[in-house]
Order: structure tokens, then C-alpha cells, then sequence
């Protein structure tokens, strides 16, 4: 009398076929996360998310960022982000909530450091994401990875004139 674990090529049947079926199984399942992971990134890399608030979200590049913030006369908020930086996703909607609660006030701006490393390394960004807040062109305050929009408003409260530095208008 043999059972199956002795006769080889009865072993061979056994065994084969469902180690088969849990690789091929194996090779679906990963397939199946690979496609969903290109199209949550594809669908998640748009920092507003497409809300009304991320019109006042202004998009930095290498060719504007002279314009818009060293020779802004309001203080700036830039956030230095990828788009593979999880962090960055996270803290994006807080930056476009940002963005719409202080419009005429300040700016916020997003900027991609893949598309303008020449300005992430003339500002010493080594960790993403990092928040600077300029006033009159120059670094006043920064931080880096995900802090509260509390925190982000009170920075940016400090930055702004008060009501009693502003002229009267009679």
C-alpha cells in the first residue's frame, strides 16, 4: 500500500498544479495592485483635487517664481512637493484650503522640486514637504512635513500687517 507523499510521480500530480495555480494567482493579484497603483497616482498627482479652492492655489516653475514671489509685495506661502511624496498629497488640501482663506491677503503657491530642482537646492529643501514663508523676497519662517492648518495660519497671521500699520484711507 503507497500513499501519495511516497509515489513520486503521484506526488508530482498533486503538488504541481496547485503551486501552478497559487504563482499564476499570485502573479494576477500583483498585476492587479501594479495597475491600481498607476491609476491612483495618475488620479491623485493634481495637488487641489480639482476643487473651486485650488483656483487660488498658484502653480510655481522656474519662470515665474521671480514674479510671484521674491517681488511680491504680499507675503507667500510656497509648499515644495512631488508628486510621489505621500506626505505632499496629504498636506495638499490643507495648502489649497490655505489658498482660498487668505486670497487678497497672501498668496499661496505649490512648487513640483522634480520640475525646478535649481530652486530646491538654492533654498536647502532636503525633505518634502517643506513650507516657506517669504516676506518682501526673503525666507521669514519654514517648516517641513505635516503640520496642522492652524499651525500654517498662524505663521502666515504673523506675516501680515496689522491693522494699525495700514494707512487709513480718509
Amino acid at each position: 500500500m503507497s500513499s501519495w507523499k511516497t509515489g513520486l510521480t503521484r506526488y508530482r500530480f498533486i503538488v504541481k498544479p496547485d503551486f501552478l495555480i497559487a504563482r499564476n494567482f499570485l502573479r494576477v493579484t500583483i498585476f492587479a495592485f501594479a495597475i491600481l497603483a498607476v491609476v491612483g497616482c495618475n488620479n491623485s498627482s493634481n495637488q487641489s483635487g480639482g476643487s473651486a479652492s485650488g483656483a487660488n492655489l498658484i502653480t510655481l516653475t522656474e519662470a515665474n517664481f521671480q514674479a510671484e514671489v521674491v517681488a511680491s509685495t504680499q507675503p507667500v506661502l510656497v509648499d515644495f512637493w512631488a508628486t510621489w511624496c505621500g506626505p505632499c498629497k496629504r498636506i495638499a488640501p490643507v495648502v489649497a484650503e490655505l489658498a482660498a482663506d487668505y486670497k487678497g491677503r497672501a498668496k499661496v503657491a505649490k512648487l513640483d522640486v522634480d520640475t525646478a530642482p535649481a530652486l530646491a537646492q538654492k533654498y536647502g529643501i532636503q525633505s518634502i514637504p517643506a513650507l516657506l514663508f517669504f516676506k518682501d523676497g526673503k525666507v521669514v519662517d519654514q517648516t517641513v512635513g505635516i503640520v496642522s492648518k492652524r499651525e500654517l495660519q498662524g505663521k502666515l497671521d504673523k506675516l501680515l500687517p496689522t491693522a494699525s500699520s495700514t494707512p487709513v484711507a480718509r
